[in-house]
């Protein structure tokens, strides 16, 4: 994860998909929640209600990046089953398999001078796999060569 939450985060708020949900890729292929959009989403930020569709459409995410999400709400002292009970009834969370660790790694080269995290790279990499495009907050994504379609979260 790029960036770091305040210490003053409030408690999440799981926003329900709004009615106007727009598809990102063809029908049945799902997107890829980075952790950044999950927090937005989590703790109701701009691009909230946008990963309330994506997640209405179908929506998976890395074990690697719902680790990263569950580990903020620990350090803020919030109980990860708890607040990420309602997500994971809708989200899909697939295991980082050894293909993902090395397909994270080619990446390295490629989005280090973007400051990506091996969590990003996660995402990233299973969003590959899965031939899905990534949803994210973060901008410097959308500044990556990698053929893999980023779709930001928020303008």
């Amino acid at each position: 994860m790029t960036s770091d939450k305040p210490d003053n985060l409030s408690d999440p708020v799981v926003q329900e998909p709004s009615s106007r949900a727009a598809p990102l890729g063809p029908r049945g292929r799902r997107a890829v929640l980075d952790a950044s959009a999950l927090l937005a989403l989590l703790f109701a930020e701009p691009g909230a209600e946008t990963v309330a569709d994506v997640i209405a459409d179908g929506a998976v995410m890395s074990s690697v990046n719902l680790s990263e999400v569950a580990t903020l709400l620990v350090r803020h002292g919030q109980d990860p089953s708890k607040t990420l009970l309602p997500v994971l009834e809708q989200v899909s969370v697939e295991a980082f398999t050894v293909d993902d660790a090395l397909a994270a790694a080619a990446l390295s080269p490629r989005t280090a001078p973007n400051g990506l995290s091996l969590a990003d790279r996660a995402c990233l990499a299973l969003a590959k796999r899965l031939n899905a495009p990534a949803v994210t907050a973060d901008r410097a994504w959308s500044q990556l060569d990698i053929n893999v379609a980023v779709h930001l979260i928020r303008s």
